[in-house]
């Protein structure tokens, strides 16, 4: 069968084994790589385009397939996506080529036409490993970085980052996570665009002269267990023994030698398998479940979505005209929401108003506008998507005075969005209001926020918000547009906080007819009483009790639900041990003298925890 491509997707001509991987060119530039030994489906099965590239899918291309390592072409396809004149081209506004990179999205990669990218990455990296050195750390480099060193002597080309780790003398979690936080903190003092990803996993993002991401440097941190395991989450874990480990060698990339485990080829083996020499750009990396829940039950989750609110915002940014807001400029999508909560503008009566997950700022900028019983409040618009608040920055800085609203950065996947009213120099009662974020969050930010509104009634002020009773009929866990939150489910959740709801159905727009949006008002209840807790041991109990002789399948159920109960308590355990750390860096944050002041406070990072000083 040959190669076939079309406006829709591509077909696979008949391939040799040994082929593993391959490219798709359009033009001159891959734009996607597709790792054959991850398909489910039969290698000639056709296979659409990824959904990052059909807003660049226009005009007329030649479609090249390439065997990935060696380049040799295994097929070519002239294909016509539209009318227009025009050649295909997959770039950003820059003009600089983009693919699709290890996580669906398109980004830009190391072998595209970004002038001297390699050597600024590269001069990058070492002056972030000279910075880990100094703090007193072990920085290496790992995954691809390392992979491109060993295998290559360069960086990968079809990478977009260089990651570096350092190897932590800690290996409670709760210690690491906390250590991993004050990296944090210094290289943000240092001067550093930190974005975090987990409590172990950060980026350090570095701009061109138009201000949009020219790469990015990963830092993870790597640490021993106890039960002989090397740890780097997001991904790696397996057997490793120190001396596989330490003293660090060097690699060479690109001529120039950086630090790298002992024994490189041990440690690739565990990152990737024990097929990384085959150069497979389209590969995938298959964490284990059990691997995965202990390290988001460790250390967090504070990207969750993120991606996707970027990208949604920054096609947003690219296109719209973001100027004076009016009342056709509200975001249609969640509009009726918007009018409903300038509805019950009357209510908002507090000096300061807090928008969360404020998106474009469209709603931030009509609450500016002041009432009859009510002066021209403070309204300050929050979002953790950098696309989001420079949307929202831009709608601010080309309105009128009167409607210039604040913006400023709030992960509500963090324990250190709490702290939001002290950072941000609000005295006195706030209104909260929130458009549809309730339901477009994960249970952790949506119980961070629910604190917030509990501590926002408590200051004497108002919250309202906006949710879907029904979801799309698109529904996809990748789109959280299309997610609901029953009357039910909340109010269950509200209670649990101390607050009680009253809602409203709101008229829907034709395109939400079926999704039910509702308003919502919160009030102060009583709290629940603490209930007491069950161990694990009379859990199980319980359980055996309840189970009956019902042959093989009965036994297989129970055994089932006690792995699932045992699964849960262990989560619940782990995500205890990252409370703590992210307690305990809120604490040192808001008591910590600032540096320059004769204390260096949050300059020291955490010893390990079984020095004098730790235990004390």
């Amino acid at each position: 069968m040959p190669f076939i491509a079309t406006p829709r997707g591509l077909t696979l001509p008949d391939l040799s084994e040994d082929v593993r991987s391959v490219d798709v060119h359009i033009g001159e530039h891959r734009v996607w790589s597709i790792d054959l030994r991850d398909r489910n489906e039969a290698p000639t099965k056709a296979l659409p385009w990824p959904p990052a590239l059909h807003p660049h899918l226009t005009g007329s291309a030649e479609v090249v397939l390439r065997r990935s390592g060696d380049d040799e072409v295994l097929g070519a396809s002239r294909v016509a996506f539209t009318d227009d004149p025009h050649e295909t081209q997959i770039v950003d506004a820059e003009g600089i080529p983009l693919s699709i990179n290890k996580w669906g999205r398109l980004g830009k990669t190391l072998g595209t036409a970004n002038a001297g990218v390699q050597e600024r990455i590269l001069d990058r990296t070492e002056e972030i490993i000279a910075h880990l050195t100094e703090m007193g750390l072990r920085p290496f480099v790992v995954g691809g970085t390392l992979l491109g060193g060993v295998r290559e002597g360069a960086l990968l080309p079809h990478d977009d980052d260089a990651d570096v780790a350092y190897l932590s003398q800690l290996t409670n979690p709760a210690d690491v996570a906390r250590e991993g936080f004050a990296v944090g903190h210094r290289l943000q003092q240092l001067g550093y665009e930190v974005v975090r990803h987990s409590a172990t996993h950060m980026q350090i993002y570095f701009r061109g002269a138009s201000g949009s991401v020219d790469h990015y440097v990963d830092v993870f941190t790597a640490f021993f267990t106890d039960d002989g395991n090397i740890n780097q989450p997001f991904h790696v874990r397996g057997p490793l023994r120190e001396d596989q480990m330490l003293p660090f060698t060097t690699v060479q990339i690109a001529g120039r030698p950086f630090p790298a485990p002992a024994d490189s080829e041990a440690w690739l083996v565990i990152n990737y398998d024990e097929n990384w020499r085959t150069p497979i750009p389209g590969y995938h990396l298959g964490t284990p479940r059990s691997t995965a829940r202990r390290f988001q039950s460790w250390f967090g989750s504070y990207h969750f979505k993120r991606d996707f609110w970027n990208e949604f915002y920054k096609d947003a940014l690219d296109s719209a005209d973001v100027g004076a807001p009016s009342d056709d400029e509200v975001d249609d999508q969640w509009r009726s929401g918007a009018d409903w909560i300038l509805r019950q503008r009357e209510l908002l009566s507090a000096p300061t108003v807090l928008d969360l997950g404020a998106g474009s700022g469209a709603l931030a900028a009509h609450l500016m506008t002041a009432t009859e019983s009510r002066r021209t409040p403070r309204v300050i618009a929050t979002d953790y998507s950098a696309d989001a608040l420079a949307v929202a920055r831009a709608r601010a800085l080309a309105g009128p005075p009167d409607s210039s609203f604040e913006t400023a950065h709030l992960n509500l996947y963090r324990t250190l969005s709490l702290d939001i009213f002290r950072r941000l120099n609000i005295v006195g009662p706030v209104d909260i209001v929130a458009n549809h974020l309730l339901e477009q969050v994960g249970h952790i930010a949506r119980a961070n926020t629910l604190r917030l509104i509990r501590m926002s009634l408590r200051t004497g002020g108002t919250a309202i918000a906006t949710v879907y009773r029904e979801h799309a009929s698109d529904v996809s866990f990748d789109d959280p547009t299309t997610w609901h939150l029953s009357t039910i489910d909340l109010a269950r959740e509200a209670r649990r906080y101390g607050l009680n709801i009253e809602t409203e159905a709101i008229p829907p727009m034709p395109h939400e007819l079926d999704r039910q949006p509702y308003g919502i008002r919160f009030t102060l209840g009583v709290p629940p009483l603490t209930r007491k807790e069950i161990s694990m041991k009379q859990q199980i109990k319980r359980l055996v009790m309840r189970a009956r002789p019902r042959g093989a399948r009965a036994q297989l159920e129970t055994l089932t639900e006690r792995v699932h109960q045992l699964e849960n308590e262990l989560d619940e355990y782990r995500r205890d041990s990252l409370r703590v750390a992210e307690l305990l860096d809120l604490a040192e944050q808001r008591l910590t003298p600032p540096p320059g002041d004769g204390n260096h406070g949050d300059h020291e990072l955490p010893e390990s925890s079984h020095t004098p000083k730790a235990e004390a």
